[in-house]
């Protein structure tokens, strides 16, 4: 009897300091009390209405986040990465996302976070200078009078063309008649040296205003600055009888006011003899107006 009294009290002695046998799936925490499972965070996002885009100039997005806490947010134009941001906090944001668009016209817009897409626009994005078309004045553009319109470039791009809403008058109209169209650097505030040309035939203009693009061939790398549309006439035959004639569209802003910085014409000396024209000088227009002339990414 004796002996085992000594076996019980050595058995409760041995399975007391074990613990007592915790039964499968305790939490094992410090006084026997159940884990409190942990939560998840899960991001959540809400993107801010977005207005039409103007090439190569730069756009926000904004997004509000909660739990973005390292997911990368990157949005995407017809597929290609423009922009992207990761949030370093889980509390709620407000961020934005900045990118440029390098075309015009109608873009996919989509936003992905981590790979995922969490937002899809189809977006608009409008070419550098003016589309307006309303009323009915232009200015004409011949071999001794040009025009020159300013275009800024806010992120690289290449240019692609050269729109004009124009038109000709048919009676003026003469062989080896060509229209010029060429993107010059900005010095100074005025045309300067050419970065391309086209040339093409008077007649691809109409009796009445139409848009005619003028496609640069090597679309030409533009980096950000100010750039010049220059449009003139090269006239070889009779120049001292008649002067071909386009008309370019101009849309009236103010004609009570000076001519604005991103206009200039050129009047050219012309020699009674033989009919041919030198360069003078680019000087504003008599008022504000705008041209109806854009440049396009292709």
């Amino acid at each position: 009897m004796r002996n085992l009294v000594i076996l019980i009290l050595a058995a409760f002695l041995v399975f007391g300091c074990m613990g007592g046998g915790a039964p499968s799936g305790s939490t094992g925490q410090t006084g026997g009390l159940p884990q409190i499972p942990g939560t998840t965070c899960e991001p959540a996002y809400t993107f801010s209405d977005l207005p039409e885009g103007v090439l190569s100039q730069s756009a926000d997005l904004g997004v509000a986040v909660t739990c973005g806490a390292g997911k990368k947010l990157a949005v995407k134009l017809d597929g290609i990465e423009a922009g992207s941001l990761s949030p370093n906090s889980n509390d709620a944001q407000q961020l934005s996302l900045s990118f440029a668009p390098k075309k015009d016209g109608a873009v996919k817009l989509t936003v992905e976070s981590d790979g995922k897409q969490v937002y899809s626009l189809d977006w608009t994005v409008k070419p550098l200078g003016s589309q307006d078309t309303k009323g009915s004045d232009s200015d004409g553009v011949s071999f001794k009078e040009w025009r020159a319109v300013a275009v800024d470039v806010g992120n690289p791009i290449n240019a692609g063309s050269a729109k004009i809403f124009t038109k000709r008058l048919e009676f003026r109209s003469q062989p080896g008649t060509d229209i010029i169209v060429e993107l010059r650097k900005d010095k100074s505030g005025k045309p300067g040296d050419a970065v391309a040309s086209v040339e093409r035939p008077i007649n691809v203009t109409t009796l009445s205003e139409n848009w005619i693009s003028f496609d640069f061939a090597q679309k030409p790398a533009l980096s950000p600055g100010r750039y010049w549309i220059v449009m003139k006439i090269k006239q070889t035959e009779n120049v001292r009888i008649v002067s071909d004639t386009i008309y370019i569209h101009n849309v009236a802003i103010d004609k009570q006011s000076s001519g604005n910085d991103y206009t200039r014409q050129m009047f050219l000396n012309v020699n009674s003899v033989d009919g041919t024209a030198t360069e003078s000088s680019w000087d504003p227009l008599p008022y504000d107006k705008a041209y109806s002339v854009v440049l396009t990414s292709g």
